[in-house]
C-alpha cells in the first residue's frame, strides 16, 4: 500500500536564553576641592544601558555604559552639590542551552542597576553599580513536517493545530527630549542638581512603509538646592510627552511590542530676566519596536490504517513560541523606616529614594505576588545643625500585582513619587508608587510526524473486545491498537462521552 504524504516546511521561532549574571562595575572621580577637605556622600544613584551585543560561542556578550549620579559635600558640609560620572563595561552571559547555530535572528541584552555605592576617600569618589544583565536569541530554524495524507479508506487520521508567534520586524529609534520648565518662586530654588526620569509608553501606531509611532510620557524627577529655611534641598517633578517614529525592518505583523529606556538626562536651571528661574532637561530616550505575526499551522498529529500494512511514523518534538507578555502594572505601597541606633532625630525629611529589589515571585490566581527589599535612602534636616544627614538601609516589601505574567518573567520594579513625612524623631513614613513592567514569552511544544513509512502488519485476531479505557487514553488510542475505525466505535457506542474518563468500557469489533 502506497501512502500519499503531502508534507510542507515550518518556520518556528526558539527563545535561547542566557543565564542571568550579575556584573560589578566600577569608577573613580577626584573631587573639586583640597585632599584635606572633608567630603561626605548623601546620595549615589546610577542608570546603565545596554548598547549592543554579539552571540558567540556558545555566549552573549553585552556591551554598555553606566552613568553615575552624586549628591555630596566637600568643605562646607551643608552645601550639597551633584557630580556626575560615567563607565563602560563589556560583560559575558553564558547560555542555558546549545543553540544549534551560529547565528542568531535578533539579540535582546537588558541591563538592571541593583546597587549603587559610593565613599569618599582621600579626595576622590569611589563609585561602584551592580548590574543585573538578561539577554536572549531568537533562532529561526525550519522543520519538514507532513501536513496531511491522500484519500483512503483504510487510512485514519487526527489533525492538530499549532497557534504560534514569530518576529516578522524589529526597529530601534533614538531621541533627544529638550523641554523647560517654570519653577515655583515658592521654593526659592537656588541651583538645580540632579534629575531621574522614566519613560511609559502610552500608544503605539502603525503606519505605512514599515514604520510605527510611539507615544508616551517621561516623568522627571529634579533636585534643587533651596534658600527655605530649614529646607536646603527640595525636589520638583515634570512630565514631558514624547512621540517617537520607528522604522521595522520587517513587516507591522499583527501585534506591536514597544519598550522605552531613559540612557541619560541632563538638567540646568537659571535665573530669567523676570526674576523667576528657569529649567532645562536634556533626555536621551531610546525606543525598542518588535513586530509579532501570529499565525496557526494545522498538521498531522496522527495517523493508522485500518487494513493492510500498518505504518511506522517517525516524530518530532518542536518548541515554539506560543504568546508574548508585555504588561505594565501599579500598585501604592507604605513603610515605616525606624532609624538606626544613634541616629540624630528627625526634624524635616526633605528627600527619599526607593530602589526596589525583587527577591521572590508568585502567582496567585490572576494575580502576581512580589517580594523583595527595598533599598531607602533618606536625607533630613535635624534641630542641632543646618547640616543635612542621610540614612541608607534596607525595607521588606511585598506587592501584589494584577497581571498576567509570570514569575519566570523579566520583572522590571520602580519606585515612583516617593513622599516621606516624619512620625517621631526617629520614625519616618515613605508613601511611593511601585511600577511593575513584564516582558518575557510563552513556549509551546508539539510531535510533529516527520516521516511515515508502511510495513508488513502482523496476524491479528478478530471479534467483538470489550475494553475499559486506562489513564490518559482516549477512543483514538483504542482504535489505532485494533486497527478499528472511530466512526464504528461510535456507532457501537453511541452513549459515549466526547472524552470519556479512565475506566469507562468501550465496545469495538475487529472484523
Amino acid at each position: 500500500m502506497e501512502m500519499q504524504w503531502i508534507r510542507e516546511n515550518m518556520e518556528t521561532e526558539q527563545m535561547i536564553l542566557a543565564k542571568p549574571t550579575q556584573a560589578t562595575v566600577e569608577a573613580e572621580v577626584a573631587l573639586p576641592g583640597g585632599l584635606r577637605e572633608e567630603a561626605r556622600v548623601y546620595y549615589a544613584d546610577a542608570v546603565a544601558a545596554v548598547n549592543g551585543g554579539e552571540m558567540a560561542g556558545g555566549r552573549i556578550t553585552a556591551d554598555g555604559r553606566v552613568t553615575f549620579h552624586v549628591l555630596y559635600a566637600q568643605g562646607d558640609l551643608a552645601n550639597v552639590r551633584a557630580l556626575e560620572a560615567t563607565a563602560d563595561f563589556s560583560q559575558a552571559l553564558p547560555l542555558k542551552e546549545e543553540s544549534g547555530q551560529a547565528a542568531a535572528v535578533r539579540l535582546q541584552p537588558r541591563v538592571q542597576v541593583q546597587r549603587v555605592n559610593a565613599k569618599a576617600f582621600n579626595g576622590r569618589l569611589l563609585l561602584q553599580a551592580i548590574l543585573n544583565l538578561t539577554a536572549e536569541a531568537a533562532l529561526t530554524r525550519t522543520v519538514a513536517y507532513i501536513r496531511d495524507a491522500g484519500e483512503g479508506e483504510e487510512l485514519q487520521r487526527a489533525a492538530q493545530t499549532i497557534a504560534m508567534e514569530r518576529t516578522v520586524g524589529e526597529g530601534e529609534s533614538q531621541q533627544l527630549l529638550r523641554e523647560e520648565f517654570e519653577l515655583s518662586d515658592v521654593l526659592r530654588i537656588r541651583d538645580t542638581l540632579f534629575a531621574t526620569a522614566e519613560a511609559q509608553v502610552e500608544d503605539i501606531l502603525g503606519g505605512a512603509d514599515g514604520k510605527a509611532t510611539v507615544t508616551g510620557t517621561v516623568t522627571v524627577d529634579a533636585c534643587h538646592t533651596a534658600d527655605l529655611p530649614g529646607r536646603p534641598l527640595v525636589y520638583t517633578r515634570h512630565t514631558v510627552p514624547f512621540e517617537q517614529q520607528v522604522t521595522l525592518s520587517g513587516a507591522l505583523g499583527s501585534a506591536l511590542a514597544a519598550r522605552c529606556n531613559v540612557k541619560d538626562v541632563a538638567v540646568l536651571s537659571q535665573e530669567t530676566g523676570e526674576g523667576g528661574r528657569l529649567m532645562r532637561a536634556e533626555i536621551q530616550l531610546a525606543t525598542g519596536l518588535t513586530a509579532v505575526e501570529e499565525h496557526e499551522v494545522t498538521a498531522l498529529r496522527d495517523a493508522y490504517t485500518t487494513q493492510g500494512d500498518i505504518l511506522d511514523i517517525q516524530t518530532q518534538k518542536v518548541v515554539y513560541r506560543s504568546g508574548t507578555v508585555n504588561e505594565t502594572a501599579a500598585e501604592s505601597g507604605r513603610t515605616v523606616m525606624t532609624l538606626p541606633e544613634g541616629s540624630p532625630r528627625v526634624k524635616t525629611p526633605l528627600l527619599a529614594f526607593i530602589r526596589p529589589v525583587p527577591v521572590e515571585a508568585q502567582r496567585q490566581k490572576e494575580k502576581l505576588s512580589v517580594e523583595g527589599i527595598l533599598d531607602v535612602t533618606l536625607i533630613y534636616q535635624t534641630d542641632d545643625t543646618d547640616v543635612p544627614v542621610s540614612v541608607r538601609q534596607e525595607e521588606p516589601f511585598r506587592a501584589v500585582f494584577a497581571t498576567q505574567a509570570s514569575p519566570e518573567d523579566e520583572l522590571i520594579l520602580t519606585a515612583a513619587q516617593v513622599e516621606p513625612s516624619a512620625v517621631t524623631g526617629d520614625r519616618v513614613e515613605l508613601k511611593y508608587i511601585l511600577r511593575l513592567h513584564a516582558e518575557g514569552i510563552r513556549k509551546g511544544e508539539a510531535d510533529l510526524i516527520v516521516d511515515a513509512a508502511s510495513v508488513p502488519a502482523p496476524e491479528a485476531g478478530k471479534g467483538i473486545i470489550l475494553y475499559y479505557l486506562q489513564p490518559g487514553e482516549t477512543t483514538w488510542d483504542l482504535g489505532k491498537r485494533c486497527r478499528v475505525p472511530l466512526e464504528e466505535i461510535t456507532r457501537l457506542n453511541p452513549h459515549l462521552p466526547e472524552h470519556p474518563a479512565a475506566g469507562t468500557p468501550v465496545i469495538a469489533y475487529k472484523r
